[in-house]
């Protein structure tokens, strides 16, 4: 399920069996223009990822909106991350799932009341070529015997 009218209309009565949620974690950097290429690129396969995960168990995986950070700011996004994590909880979601190519999140996860799920990504790439879906295709099955090892 998606943070889409349609599907969040469905979720509401249906709650009780959707326990866990992905949060998407993007970041941008708009005042560096070799960062900002690699960045869209990484968010584009970063929503390829989640689409693919929460496609395969839907009814069971709620996919949260983006969640947006300046490039560099793991450490002061800490509070506000939880925060999220604390309104998803009240819905209540067992399993928060934070996903990103973003490593640096690794070392805030002890801080963090969610999972990170980090993938290494590519740096750039055509995001239809038979190279990047399969790397996506094979990282979302290793990502889903990781959400799963949760349940």
């Amino acid at each position: 399920m998606r943070w889409t009218k349609a599907d969040t209309t469905q979720y509401i009565p249906e709650k009780q069996y959707i326990d866990t949620v992905i949060i998407p974690l993007i970041p941008f950097d708009p005042g560096n223009d070799q960062h900002m290429v690699k960045q869209a690129f990484q968010k584009e396969l970063n929503q390829v990822f989640t689409n693919l995960i929460e496609k395969e168990y839907k009814g069971r995986i709620f996919l949260a909106p983006d969640y947006h950070y300046l490039e560099g700011s793991q450490a002061d996004e800490k509070e506000r991350i939880n925060r999220w994590i604390h309104k998803f909880k009240e819905q209540p979601f067992h399993h928060i799932f934070l996903f990103t190519f973003d490593s640096k999140w690794k070392k805030h996860e002890a801080d963090l009341e969610g999972h990170v799920l980090w993938v290494p990504g590519m740096g750039s790439g055509d995001i239809q070529s038979t190279e990047t879906q399969s790397y996506v295709r094979e990282q979302a099955h290793q990502i889903s015997e990781l959400i799963q090892a949760y349940w």
